[in-house]
């Protein structure tokens, strides 16, 4: 990567970044001459455990020059079973945009650094990704990926690839800004109303909902929004909707994470459409009717009362929702990490089946909290994932995609807020573009409470956070 520079950000580390006008995309490669690759073709000694791990000693494994020399070895000689050791040196530029492309023709099952990070029991001659994340197990420098394949068809197949392109780190460091509210809250979103006020909803709980434990993710009491005329001072309007008051298909309790009971939501969203206010939001369990559960409100008032447009059901399965209305009035759902689907004109269901949303250098721009905006006539796709960045941590960032059509196709997936994760971009004063932050690291004291950045776009219509240390 050319032009990298060190900057101080606001955590006092050193990481490395892509200039801001420089940046350009690079196609998927593969990976083939930066590898050490092992494998054997009996049980290796000491059973399940040691052969996963890095430090294992494999002197006595078979070598391969590549992964193209191992496929073709394995099914050529129709190898039946094999245990594979795959020891790589990564970088933040090698280990963010990677992932395994394999067909096999029996189950496998994949290792990083000792923990199961994949598996799959359905033979297939069509490529299948096997994304290394999303919480990322590796360190930089040195990790090993431990392969275990068994075939189970007449003919053996088995090919592998390990794909890489350029990690696009747009994000800079910025004045950690102080929050702009004192509740906790994840998965923040703003919207600008009719009445030229702000809007936030996110997903909110008492301690025992937001924070790890127990009883994480398993019960909250509705959907909370605040309101603000400076994006400074907020006000809360209280609980616009509440399992107890308003909820009828939601009030089923199921099981979260094999964990139960649970009923809570997850990553409301407010918008301002056709004269209505309109809230996308998320059951966090399932049941036997259901896997999680989308649905929609609406009301004339932001404060509510809100009315669900489908009281007997959800519209679809999913989570992370949200709403996107284009220039021409139509109104989209989105969920998960990128998943799309147009509503009808009354936007009381789907008028289409969903459809997928991927990178172009990335089997998808984010796994989960997707986001959707339109700016100079490009879509701007955003949704959340775990990167490792030059200091060695690992953050939730907001990733982004661009397009000339809502579909897509969307082009490179670059970092565009770290810490971002899932969170919203919005409008704000002078029609300038702000974003959302608020997953700091967890052990920091403005975790899981709203923060505000500026975001400046350039000429290509990248953007940064704009509150940059000089």
């Amino acid at each position: 990567m050319k032009n990298i520079y060190k900057s101080l950000c606001f955590l006092s580390i050193i990481i490395l970044l892509v200039p801001y006008n420089k940046i350009k995309g690079q196609p998927k490669t593969l990976l083939l001459n930066q590898l050490k690759i092992r494998y054997l073709v009996t049980p290796p000694d000491g059973g399940d455990i040691f052969w996963k791990l890095l430090n294992h000693d494999d002197s006595g494994w078979e070598k391969a020059t590549d992964l193209e020399e191992l496929s073709k070895k394995i099914t050529d000689e129709k190898i039946e079973e094999v245990w594979i050791r795959i020891e790589r040196n990564v970088s933040p530029q090698s280990l963010n945009n990677s992932y395994f492309e394999i067909s096999h023709s029996g189950p496998l099952e994949i290792f990083v650094n000792g923990l199961q990070w994949g598996a799959s029991n359905k033979p297939t001659t069509k490529p299948e990704n096997f994304i290394i994340g999303p919480r990322r197990p590796e360190n930089l420098g040195e990790n090993l990926y431990a392969i275990h394949f068994k075939n189970k068809s007449g003919d053996v197949l088995f090919n592998i690839k390990l794909m890489n392109s350029e990690w696009l780190n747009m994000d800079s460091p910025y004045k950690k800004p102080q929050p702009v509210i004192d509740v906790m809250m994840r998965d923040a979103e703003i919207c600008k109303g009719g009445d030229g006020a702000y809007y936030m909803t996110g997903t909110t709980g008492d301690k025992d909902f937001m924070l790890p434990g127990p009883k994480s993710w398993l019960i909250s009491k509705g959907i909370q929004v605040f309101r603000s005329v400076d994006l400074k001072n907020w006000k809360s309007l209280g609980y616009v909707w509440t399992f107890e008051k308003n909820g009828t298909w939601q009030n089923e309790f199921g099981t979260f994470a094999g964990r139960g009971p649970a009923r809570g939501i997850f990553a409301p969203q407010i918008h301002y459409i056709k004269g209505k206010y309109w809230i996308c939001y998320s059951v966090s369990h399932s049941t036997p009717g259901h896997s999680f559960g989308i649905s929609l409100l609406y009301s004339d008032k932001p404060e509510g009362p809100y009315k669900d447009i489908s009281p007997a059901a959800p519209i679809t399965d999913g989570f992370d929702s949200d709403l996107f209305e284009d220039d021409d009035g139509k109104v989209y759902l989105l969920k998960q990490g990128g998943l799309i689907a147009r509503l009808k004109d009354d936007m009381s269901g789907l008028a289409e089946p969903f459809r997928s949303l991927k990178a172009k250098n990335y089997p998808y721009i984010g796994y989960e909290g997707v986001f959707l905006f339109k700016r100079n006539g490009k879509y701007y796709l955003t949704s959340a994932d775990w990167n490792v960045h030059s200091d060695g941590k690992t953050s939730y960032d907001s990733m982004v995609g661009i397009a000339d059509n809502i579909y897509g196709p969307y082009g490179d997936r670059f970092c565009g807020v770290r810490f971002g994760g899932n969170n919203s971009y919005f409008k704000g004063p002078n029609n300038e573009w702000y974003a959302t932050v608020w997953c700091y690291p967890d052990s920091g004291p403005f975790w899981q409470k709203v923060s505000i950045l500026k975001v400046k776009f350039n000429s290509d219509g990248l953007f940064r956070p704009v509150d940059i240390v000089n």
